[in-house]
Order: C-alpha cells, then structure tokens, then sequence
C-alpha cells in the first residue's frame, strides 16, 4: 500500500486470531476501496502467511489479498484446485473460475485485482516489457546466492516470489553522476537490445529486465550449473562429463553461427563466458557485443575491452576486426576444451606455452607453440589426426581472411 514504510513484528500463535492481528497492518477496518499494494508490501504478506504456516496461501499472496479485500477467502481453495495463481493475473470476467457466482463478487474482484497488479507481475512474461520499479525491495525477486562480479557489477542467483522459478540476474550499479549513469544505461541498452533480438537453444534467454534507483538489472535463463571455466578447472572430471563435453565444438559453432546471421558480434568469447547446465552449453554475457544490423558492416577499429589471452591478433593491436574475430576467440575455447578431452589440463596447455616459442601464454602472441601443442598431443592420440584439432588449426590462424567462418566450420 502506498504510505510509509511499515514494518512487521513475529507472532507465534497460528490461529485466525492471530493471522489477523498479524495481517492488521495491511487489512485495517475501512480499508480505503482503492489501495495499492507493493511489492513490498506483498512481501510482508507472504512472510506473515509463511510464518503461520499457511503455505499454499504463502505462493499466491495477491489472489489472497484480492480474495480477503472482497470478503471471499472461502473461495481461494476452489481457485488453487483449478490450478490458478498470481500468474494467471490479471483475470477477466471469463477466466475467473465459477467458485465466485454472483455477478457482484465478480466484478469485485476484478476491480479490487487492480491493487495487486505490480510491475513485477510483468517481468516474467514473454511479452513482458521493460519495468521501472521505485525501490530495489519492489522487485519480485528473492536473492539465493551469488554467482559472480565482474567490472560491471555482479550476477546472482535469484527465485520468483510469483513463479517460484529460479533465474540468473544480472545487477549492474547505475553512476552516480548524469554522465556516469547515462553510460550505464547506454551500455544496458545496448545488451537487451541485442538478447531480445535472440532466440537459440545455446544462447541465454532473456526474461525481462528493470531500473529501479541503484541498479539496473536483466533476468535471464538457465541458472548455470558452473562457467565452462571451472568446468574444465576440475581435479577430476567423470567420463559420462567428458562424453558430453565433446559436443561443445558443434553447440557452440552453431551458436556462433546464429549471433552472426543475426549481424550480432559477440567481441568476448571466452570459457567464463560459456555457461554450463546439466549437459547443455550456452553462449551468455553480451554487454560488449555489437550489433550490425543497422549499419551493414560488422568492421569496427579503436581500442577496445578485451581479454589478451582470448582476443584475436588484430584486436590485441588495435586493428580493423569484424566476426571473424569472434571465430578465432572460439578456437581458443575449442583449444582448452580438446585438451581436456585428451587428458591433460589447462594449466598443463598454459606451462607449456610458457616454456616454448614467445613463452606467453596469449594464444595470439604465441602461435608456434600453440601448434606445437596440437601436434604433441595428436601424437599422444596415437599420431591419428583428429578432427577437433583440424577444426582449431582453421581458425586459429594469424590471417582473419584465412580463418573459416562460422557457417563453414558448422558445415565442416
């Protein structure tokens, strides 16, 4: 409801008498026709219902309120069993279920669901659009644990109070300053233009997005099981983890393949961005991409952000690159993810470029010993030529104009 901040006390008794008092904060006698819950205000709803155990009731708390506001809450029973919840909001005269009869109590509820029906209530749904909520508690999330920070900000695990599904969120602090905060918002448009233009089974799915006062956040699915990165940074990896990771040169190609007919350059591909859940790989992270699609031309030059150890030759000297930059960072991923296959590790790839040819361990700066690399463990396969390995020499090549695009490295 709007008004002041409440707060609300533990009550230990579980009866109705107590629920009541407990609830009297937010369903005071004469409750004005027209009240307006927050998030938060349903927030402290579910933590009342939850604290006397009233757990059905606790996972939909608007249908509750809507219910309870109109003198109906014998109902709400008729409308779980249906299979209904805060998802189905908002509702018409001919989805509500036929537990409220009278034509009265109809159009009660669908006048009084207007005071439940938060921003929030739109993020999770595909036609949702971008919300502006006024404070970072009327977000209708609830923080798990977090995942990882970046220059940016930080990505956490979260849970829907509506869906009860979990999601990763992307949190990215908004600046201080107008210039500072015009940057941040420029940036995140930038990426949400570029995920909700996506849609591919090896790419990060874009659920919504918000901007309340200190961030600016997207929701996105899967919550990742690990990073390929750790993945492959493991004391042991079991077969049946090995088995699958040898499909990761075609999910990925194909994704690559995808952003690129979608005139998407990725610009960072690396292992940490490359998510791993169950045995499913997906391409994520798109705050430095570029989209082409309104210029025709995927060529840029300047300085840039990257990493050294992943970014082609001619990113790292601030040359002219284009998609096929993206194809040689992709190789680099191949490169750890073959030698893992083979046996050996990361750090075993990493010590040896750094004992051999320009003894740097940026694959760019040291190409000789990477192909070194290729060859001694093609002799640890029994001198048999594989075709992971065929792939990487094609694309891990000085030249950008000899290194195979991506729809030709999906058609190899």
């Amino acid at each position: 409801m709007t008004g002041p901040a409440v707060h609300v006390h533990h009550h230990d008794g579980q009866g109705v008498g107590d629920l009541d008092k407990a609830l009297g904060i937010w369903f005071p006698p004469g409750l004005p026709a027209q009240s307006n819950f927050s998030e938060s205000d349903i927030k402290g709803v579910v933590d009342v219902l939850r604290r006397h155990r009233k757990d059905s009731w606790c996972h939909t708390p608007r249908l509750y309120i809507t219910l309870r506001l109109i003198g109906h809450l014998d109902t709400i029973d008729s409308f779980l069993d249906a299979g209904l919840s805060d998802v189905s909001f908002p509702f018409s005269n001919n989805t509500l279920p036929g537990a409220l009869r009278d034509p009265k109590s109809r159009s009660d509820f669908l006048e009084r669901q207007r005071g439940v029906l938060t921003k929030g209530l739109d993020l999770e749904k595909e036609d949702g659009r971008h919300r502006h909520v006024a404070s970072t508690e009327d977000t209708p999330f609830e923080k798990l644990e977090e995942l990882g920070q970046a220059a940016y900000g930080y990505v956490d695990r979260v849970r829907s109070n509506i869906t009860y599904r979990k999601y990763a969120r992307k949190l990215i602090p908004r600046g201080r300053t107008f210039r500072k905060d015009r940057s941040v918002l420029r940036d995140f448009e930038r990426e949400l233009a570029t995920l909700k233009k996506l849609s591919h089974d090896h790419v990060v799915e874009l659920i919504g997005s918000y901007t309340d006062p200190k961030y600016v956040g997207i929701i996105m699915s899967p919550v990742a099981d690990r990073n390929l990165d750790d993945f492959l940074d493991r004391d042991y990896i079991p077969i049946e983890d090995l088995s699958f990771l040898q499909t990761f040169h075609g999910c990925l190609a194909n994704a690559l393949r995808y952003l690129h007919d979608n005139h998407v350059r990725h610009k960072e591909i690396k292992p940490q961005k490359v998510l791993v859940k169950g045995h499913h790989v997906y391409l994520t992270d798109f705050g430095l991409s570029l989209d082409w699609s309104n210029t025709g031309a995927s060529t840029t030059s300047g300085p840039s952000s990257k990493t050294l150890r992943y970014c082609a030759p001619e990113v790292a000297h601030n040359q002219p690159r284009n998609s096929i930059s993206d194809i040689w960072s992709l190789g680099c991923v191949f490169l750890e993810i073959a030698t893992t296959i083979c046996g050996k590790t990361v750090i075993d790839l990493m010590q040896y470029l750094q004992a051999h040819e320009a003894q740097s361990t940026c694959y760019h700066a040291n190409l000789g010993a990477v192909n070194q690399w290729i060859f001694v463990s093609t002799l640890g396969n029994g001198g048999t030529s594989w075709q992971p390995f065929e792939w990487i020499q094609s694309i891990i090549v000085s030249e950008p104009e000899n290194r195979l695009a991506a729809a030709a490295l999906c058609d190899e």
